[in-house]
Formats: structure tokens, C-alpha cells, sequence
């Protein structure tokens, strides 16, 4: 009884996770292109990025999602160099199920076109679209039934399941972002940083499925933002926030701290900072995000204690995640303004 509840819930879920919302990384800022596809236009570097996160696994329901970012930056080389907006691509993957049960995966490429608000280019609005493909399925081989069940041998792959859905569905996507950011720095005083951005997913409407009819994803609309403050002794803050509307809302609240630990000799690496972040995702889960970063790379761990009602159904039900960047320095600058560690 207890395997065919499991199958239940499983499908369930599945079916939910298809329809309703598309997955959100916890350390959101560093998904890039996943999170606004503007953010494009914010970077004076080469940017490859990871992330990687494993969520339920603790109920044999898993969900693992993973995307992989490339940005490159356009740069107007002159007397005085000008930013004028990045292009890149990303990829993604969405597992729901101990056997891949329901799967989703897509790539798109994005423009930015940034629109300068000073001659300097410390304030700017950066502005994107977003074009990709977008595969979802369901895998009936690896679905279990009640049909399949029997009361002397149990589960019996045999013996016929149901056939509810239609083949793979492919289908184009259309994204959109916007990002406003200021960048207060007078060489003297403390450098703060404020950023505010909303991007719009699924605006075609991409074709889906549930169960024997058709039905698009709902459009997905992201509001984001914060501030970063750089103290001049090493240390930085960053309150930011995601709130996202995709047939029910999801807040994120939060920011972390970092420091930049001082070189014990000249030949060890300058920049090298650590950081330690907090997060609400409200009437969901606690996220506790820790990070390592330098010039060049960094890396960032984060974990999501759930505090639904899940939780207190099942134990186990948290999630895992893991990023990485790695970046290419392209244009020399004393310094540079990009988006939050994490």
C-alpha cells in the first residue's frame, strides 16, 4: 500500500512541478541569464557559470536542476571605453522523480543593449531579449502503476501500466529582462552599489502537457534588487531580495556579508574574500549560503532547511546547491561593478 501512496505522490508532484512553476535557484544571482537575461549587460568580463541543485532527495521525490551560463561582454574601445551590452547563452535541465520520471531541458541565447545614464557608465539600463527551445517529457518506462501491482509478487513490470501521455513536446521560448543599476564610488568614501531588474519568461507561451490535453507553462515575471556597500577596511554587505509570480508568488528575502582577507605575503592572492549569506524564502524554507571568491573565480554552497508543512510531513524534505564562475578579464580597470557574489 505504502509503494502505491509513493507512486501517488510521485505523479503528483511531477505533473505539478510541469504545469505550475519553473524551477528557482536559492543563490538566484548567480544563475545570471536564468534569472534576467540583462544581467548580460552588467559584465565587463568573460563570465562562465554553474549551478547545481538537488532538492527532496530525503523523499525519495528528487528534483536536480542544473544550468550552465557563457556571457560576453561588448565593449567601444576609444579614449574613454564604453559598455555598450553582452551577448550569451545558457543551457538547462530539470529532473523530477528517482528515475527521471519528468524531464525538462532547453537552451537560448540573449542580447543585451545598455543605456547609459552618465558619461562615466556607473549608471546604466541595461535591457535584453532572450530566444531559445524548450523540451519537456515524461518518461513512461520509468513511471510505476497500481495496474502493475499484484498481491503475490508485488510490483510487476509486466504487466501493463497506463498510457496517459503523448509524445515529447518541443517548442520555442521568448524571454525579456530590464535592469537598472547605480554604482556610487568617489574614491574616498565607501563604494555602494543599488540594482533593480524585472524579466518576464515564457512570453510565447511555450506549448506543454498534463495528462491527455495540452497546456503552456504560465508566464513566469521576476522582480529583483538590493544594494551592495564595500567598506574600505574589507568588508561588504548585501541586502537583496527575488520576487517572482508564476500563478502563485514566491519571496526571497535576505544578503550576506563578506570579507577580504589581507595577502600574508606579496606572492599569495589579493583579492581572495569569503562570505557568509541568509536567506527567507517565506512560507517555504531557511537558506544559509557560504562562498569563496577572488578576481577570477568563485565558488558558493547553499542549503534550503524547508519549513512548510512538507516538513513536518516528511523529514528530509531540504535541498542542496552548489555554484561556480569562472571569469575572463578582458578590459583592464582599477575596478569593476558587476552583480552580487551570491
Amino acid at each position: 500500500m505504502r509503494k502505491v501512496i509513493f507512486i501517488l505522490a510521485l505523479s503528483l508532484v511531477a505533473m505539478q512541478n510541469v504545469r505550475s512553476q519553473d524551477p528557482v535557484f536559492s543563490q538566484f544571482y548567480t544563475s545570471s541569464l536564468y534569472l534576467n537575461p540583462a544581467l548580460a549587460g552588467l559584465e565587463k568580463d568573460v563570465i562562465l557559470g554553474l549551478n547545481y541543485r538537488s532538492q527532496w532527495t530525503g523523499v525519495n521525490l528528487p528534483f536536480k536542476t542544473f544550468q550552465f551560463s557563457a556571457i560576453h561582454p561588448i565593449i567601444q574601445q576609444g579614449v574613454r571605453t564604453k559598455h555598450l551590452g553582452g551577448f550569451g547563452g545558457t543551457l538547462f535541465s530539470d529532473e523530477a522523480g528517482p528515475n527521471r520520471e519528468v524531464v525538462s531541458q532547453g537552451f537560448s541565447v540573449a542580447s543585451s543593449y545598455n543605456f547609459h545614464l552618465n558619461r562615466n557608465g556607473n549608471h546604466l539600463i541595461a535591457t535584453a531579449l532572450q530566444f531559445g527551445l524548450v523540451q519537456r517529457q515524461i518518461n513512461m518506462d520509468a513511471l510505476q502503476w497500481s495496474s502493475q501491482y499484484s498481491a503475490a509478487l508485488g510490483y510487476d513490470a509486466s504487466l501493463p501500466g497506463e498510457n496517459l501521455i503523448s509524445d515529447r513536446v518541443t517548442s520555442p521560448v521568448i524571454n525579456a529582462g530590464v535592469i537598472w543599476r547605480l554604482v556610487i564610488d568617489d574614491h574616498l568614501g565607501p563604494v555602494k552599489m543599488y540594482y533593480s531588474g524585472f524579466a518576464v519568461s515564457n512570453i510565447n507561451r511555450p506549448r506543454g502537457f498534463f495528462l491527455d490535453r495540452r497546456e503552456t507553462p504560465a508566464v513566469l515575471y521576476k522582480i529583483h534588487g538590493g544594494y551592495v556597500h564595500s567598506f574600505g577596511n574589507g568588508f561588504e554587505i548585501s541586502p537583496n531580495y527575488l520576487v517572482q509570480y508564476q500563478k502563485k508568488t514566491q519571496i526571497n528575502v535576505g544578503g550576506y556579508g563578506a570579507y577580504s582577507l589581507p595577502a600574508v605575503t606579496s606572492k599569495t592572492i589579493t583579492d581572495l574574500k569569503v562570505s557568509l549569506g541568509l536567506w527567507y524564502r517565506i512560507d517555504d524554507s531557511f537558506i544559509v549560503t557560504s562562498g569563496i571568491s577572488t578576481s577570477s573565480w568563485n565558488v558558493g554552497i547553499s542549503y534550503d532547511a524547508n519549513a512548510s508543512s512538507l516538513e513536518r510531513s516528511f523529514q528530509g524534505a531540504n535541498a542542496f546547491e552548489l555554484s561556480f564562475a569562472y571569469k575572463i578579464n578582458i578590459v583592464k580597470e582599477m575596478r569593476k561593478f558587476s552583480t552580487p557574489l551570491l
